[in-house]
Parts: C-alpha cells; structure tokens; sequence
C-alpha cells in the first residue's frame, strides 16, 4: 500500500522550474502507488505567524487565523511524508513557502508533537545558480527543520542553472531526478 504524500510548491511562478520538477515527482509518486494531496503556497492566503502563543484555543483549531493555512493543517496530519518544492531566492526557500513553514507551530506545541513526528520528507530545490554551495542556506534550514521534527529525509535534489521559466522541461536529468526522489519513497 502506498502513502499518503502532500507536496508543497513555493513558487509564485505557475508553470515554472519548480512547479515542473514537482510534477515529475508526483507522476512518478503515483505511478508508484502513492496517493498526492499537493498545496500550493503561492496565492493560498497563509498568512505569516503571529506569535501570538493562542495554538489551538479557538474553536478547536490549530490556530487562531482563520485563512488559507486552515485547510492544509489536515493534510499536514494526514500524510505519511511532506515534499518541500522551492526555488531559490536570495540563497533561501521562497517567501511563500516559508510562511507555510512557520505556521507549521501549533503541530509542534507541546503534547501535539508526538503525534506529528515521525513522518518522511523530501526537498526539490532549483535555482538560476550554477554552484551548489549557493543553496546551502536553504538546504540547512530544512535539515535543522527536519530533525527537529524528528523526519526521517528521503533526499534533497538541487537542480542548479535553471534561470528562464521551463527551462527545466529541457534538462531531462534534472527530470530524471525528480523521479527518482519519488521512487525514494
């Protein structure tokens, strides 16, 4: 039986380098059996942490804004694994998928984060950027994140050199490896 897998993509370019790679993970996700829920954080309405420590006193819900975060905290429970599809922006994951990120709190609060540990995770990141050292910002965020969280990592693919929108659709390894990332799971 497969699992139960929710990608989240940060790009605010629709159709672009990220979003591609992302695509090519969950055909080959499902080809394998893997059920996909997929959260785009672009447009989705989260808003940013409020630091506001009210976690779960509101109408029962993991927290107190009620905007585009409310329906993904579900999905976040539900999955088996989480994929993190970002581009590189200023040597980081993407604004977008950051505020997502960040209001991940309420599920790690207290006797909530049992219960949210424990899951498997992945990381597609691509950038116009030709070194690899370039996205070791963001590759470090999620590695200090996932540990935390007590996720075990199925793998990270940078897909470097990709500035123009699409470019990715003409770089079959880059494509190559996405599916591989998926058969990682």
């Amino acid at each position: 039986m497969g699992k139960r897998i929710l990608v989240l993509t940060g790009s605010p370019r629709k159709g672009g380098n990220c979003d591609l790679l992302a695509e090519e993970f969950i055909k080959e996700a499902e080809r394998a059996g893997h059920r996909i829920d997929r959260f785009c954080a672009a447009g989705s309405g989260v808003s940013p942490c409020l630091a506001c420590d009210r976690c779960w006193t509101k109408k029962g819900l993991p927290c107190v804004q009620e905007d585009g975060m409310q329906p993904l905290y579900p999905l976040l429970n539900q999955a088996d694994a989480v994929v993190f599809a970002t581009p590189l922006y200023f040597y980081g994951m993407s604004a977008q998928i950051r505020t997502v990120i960040d209001r991940f709190y309420p599920l790690c609060k207290d006797d909530k984060k049992p219960a949210f540990e424990g899951k498997q995770s992945a990381m597609i990141l691509c950038g116009a950027e030709e070194d690899d050292d370039a996205f070791e910002g963001a590759v470090g965020s999620y590695e200090r994140m996932i540990d935390y969280l007590n996720w075990e990592d199925c793998g990270i693919l940078v897909a470097t050199g990709l500035w123009e929108k699409g470019a990715a659709a003409n770089a079959p390894e880059w494509l190559e490896s996405a599916r591989d990332l998926a058969r990682n799971f």
